[in-house]
């Protein structure tokens, strides 16, 4: 390459990445319009504006529309559930109160008003590190704090419109709750039908993810553990389901890791896959009987069908007995799907104990925070980029004094996000959908020249335009929501095409900062990849520490274990979604791409050789103690804290042998254990190589390596 090609090469790769990013903010996902959706997220803002009308206080009427607004985008933006998620919307309703308070008492002390700011922005940045819903609380009580500070009020009106906007989201929560979730009984079914469909997937087509399987069983146990009112009475029969759920896509994991192994050594198991369709045939009718469905129930027979035990000794008697495991549990799902085939009865109560799993999220919701809490995460460096710019694009909009200026912070704050190709795809989305906005917002104010009961209908048919096609299109529901918001500015200050033309350079001028400055500092999200897997290796670790644990011990291997095996996955997922946004940014840095997808497929043996002898040792006769294995765990525990804290480089210490301890203590061990325990050496020592350490068994290690490659 010359030397002008070595200079130009990077600026030719930032401006193909930001062609992809406005080439994919005009992507519209047509299957995810929904016009009931918005049509119940646009009642309670309707609602609002209708009443404030009534009682001719436009004022008041603005501010609840904007706290229904604004609690309703918690619901619909940023590719958001066709149910309205409470829990986040609660949330981003508490921050958009909390956020009014403070920005309007502290409206009157600019300096006061810029540090207050600078919190709320960092505090936002942090929130990231959840995800949407952390990112969604975060967004509106910047957009609560800013829009509703240009209004300072004494302490009494402070909390007069802080009340206002807690009027407007109860409103849109309670509308939202009582309306668009459908019954909870209900839900909870439908859940339930979606994780079995999910688990047949799995089992008839290789090429089908586990991690979907298991994401929705996530689902389904939340949707168990909501609180409810009245629950179905069969709620019993729900949670054993689920249960046996869980069993069967860990019999699953291990039995399609076997398929996998034999397919890539270019041989053809034909008794372990049909036995796998066939149980791919149970689970589905086991979804329809759980659904109700009138011929799945009338099938007498349906449990006969659950004889995938028996494959002609064809397999080895490990994986014989492992489908005989499997068979008994579709069975035991069958019988339990049986008893859901009545209507339901929604007269007896039913109280949910959810308090066990709320605090378990919050536990991982802290841990997860602690981790970002380091310029050295994505969400901490967002932090502070988002504190910088907002608080810039404040000052610069005080010294320049826009009109409506605080439309420009709102656009630096909504712009900016941890990634590159999310703040230059939403940057985009933001200005193209404010432009389309205004002239929609121009057209409209100059044709109907709209007033009185004429903007409470315009609202009304914009609103539901834009809870409609929010998650289809963010750059169509940003269009629809600045028109929104020009006509209920216009209720209060009737000037609609100045109202649209200021917010539509004001979103230009503060989006424009937003990309410019995430350029100057941005984040890329190969920097982050080496400590996403190291995170996916302590979760294991500990996952494996645990299982171990039980058997030196000889303690029973239940679900207790469930947690540290979910907690591993969804270390597994957050380090792929880091690894895939790698190939969409124009820098890498860290760790080459091809390395790091191979330590993630290295992992995700290791996790599923976890899973066997989690599977193994739950399978023990007796559950006695096994001291023979703590030479073998120690062995890992070293191995496993040497791979979290690898050492760049060459100069590594010298691991453990595995091999050779699992060697002097396979003859004392229960026979059931020793293909999991082997394959675990293997996985893991393959996965050490990965890193670059010299692995003392060699061989083993080599065949090791590439087993990892076919299974992954």
């Amino acid at each position: 390459m010359s030397p002008r090609s070595r200079v130009l090469a990077p600026a030719l790769e930032v401006t193909s990445a930001i062609g992809r990013a406005f080439r994919a903010a005009v992507h519209m996902n047509r299957a995810a319009i929904s016009a009931r959706a918005g049509f119940v997220a646009a009642i309670p803002v309707v609602g609002m504006i209708a009443f404030g009308t009534i009682i001719a206080q436009p004022v008041a009427a603005v501010t609840m529309g904007v706290g229904a607004m604004l609690s309703g985008i918690a619901w619909r933006a940023g590719g958001g559930p066709l149910n309205p998620p409470l829990g986040t919307m609660a949330g981003a309703g508490a921050a958009l109160v909390i956020a009014t308070f403070a920005g309007t008492t502290s409206g009157r002390w600019p300096w006061l008003h810029l540090g207050l700011l600078v919190v709320f922005c960092l505090a936002a940045g942090w929130l990231t590190a959840l995800g949407r819903r952390g990112g969604v609380v975060g967004t509106q009580s910047i957009i609560a704090f800013v829009v509703f500070g240009r209004f300072p009020e004494s302490v009494l009106g402070a909390l007069t419109l802080s009340g206002l906007v807690l009027a407007g989201v109860a409103s849109q929560l309670s509308f939202a709750a009582l309306v668009a979730r459908p019954a909870t009984w209900r839900q909870q079914r439908d859940a339930l039908v979606t994780g079995y469909l999910r688990l047949a997937d799995v089992a008839a087509d290789l090429g089908t993810s586990g991690y979907v399987a298991a994401e929705a069983l996530d689902v389904a146990d939340a949707k168990l553990q909501a609180p409810a009112l009245f629950t179905d009475p069969a709620a019993v029969a729900l949670s054993n389901l689920l249960s046996e759920a869980w069993r069967i896509r860990l019999e699953l994991t291990v039995l399609r890791a076997e398929l996998e192994r034999a397919v890539g050594r270019g041989e053809a198991p034909t008794a372990l896959e049909a036995a796998l369709h066939q149980a791919a045939g149970v689970l589905r009718q086991v979804a329809a009987l759980i659904a109700g469905d009138a011929a799945a129930t009338q099938s007498p027979s349906l449990p006969d069908l659950v004889g995938i035990g028996s494959a002609g000794g064809e397999l080895d008697p490990r994986l014989e007995a492992r489908l005989a495991a499997l068979g008994g549990q579709l069975g035991a799902a069958c019988r339990l799907a049986r008893r859901l085939s009545g209507p339901p009865d929604r007269r007896t109560p039913h109280p949910t104990r959810g308090g066990r799993r709320m605090r378990e999220s919050l536990t991982d919701d802290l841990r997860r925070m602690r981790a970002s809490a380091s310029l050295g995460s994505p969400a901490g460096r967002h932090a502070v980029r988002l504190a910088v710019v907002v608080a810039g694009t404040e000052l610069l909009t005080q010294r320049v004094a826009l009109p409506r200026g605080y439309w420009a912070v709102v656009a630096a704050a909504t712009v900016l996000r941890p990634d590159f190709s999310a703040t230059f795809t939403r940057g985009a989305e933001r200005m193209l959908g404010t432009t389309g906005g205004v002239v929609v917002a121009t057209l409209i104010a100059v044709a109907l020249r709209p007033s009185g009961w004429g903007i409470v209908v315009i609202l009304g048919l914009l609103a539901w335009l834009t809870y409609a096609v929010f998650p289809a299109s963010f750059t169509a529901g940003v269009a629809a929501l600045t028109a929104v918001i020009v006509f209920l500015l216009h209720a209060i200050a009737p000037d609609s095409a100045a109202i649209a033309l200021d917010r539509g350079i004001d979103t230009l001028i503060g989006g424009t900062i937003g990309l410019i400055a995430y350029g100057l500092w941005p984040t890329w999200s190969a920097m982050s990849v080496d400590g996403r897997l190291s995170a996916v290796v302590a979760a294991q670790h500990r996952y494996l520490s645990a299982v171990l644990g039980a058997l030196v011990q000889g303690r029973p291997i239940d679900e207790s274990l469930r947690p540290l095996s979910r907690a591993a996955r969804v270390a597994w997922a957050d380090a792929d979604a880091a690894i895939t946004l790698m190939h969409d940014e124009p820098v890498r840095r860290g760790l080459d791409p091809h390395a790091a997808t191979a330590r993630l497929a290295g992992l995700r043996r290791q996790r599923l050789a976890i899973h066997a002898l989690r599977l193994d040792g739950s399978g023990l006769p007796e559950q006695a103690p096994l001291p023979e294995l703590s030479p073998l765990a120690a062995g890992f525990d070293r191995t496993l804290d040497l791979l979290e804290n690898a050492p760049a480089g060459d100069g590594k210490p010298p691991l453990p042998p595995l091999r050779t301890l699992f060697r002097n203590a396979a003859r004392r061990l229960p026979e059931i254990l020793h293909d999991s325990i082997d394959e675990l050496v293997d996985s893991t020592n393959s996965l050490a190589a990965l890193y670059g350490f010299g692995i003392p068994e060699r061989r083993s290690a080599t065949s090791g390596v590439q087993a990892g490659f076919s299974s992954a």
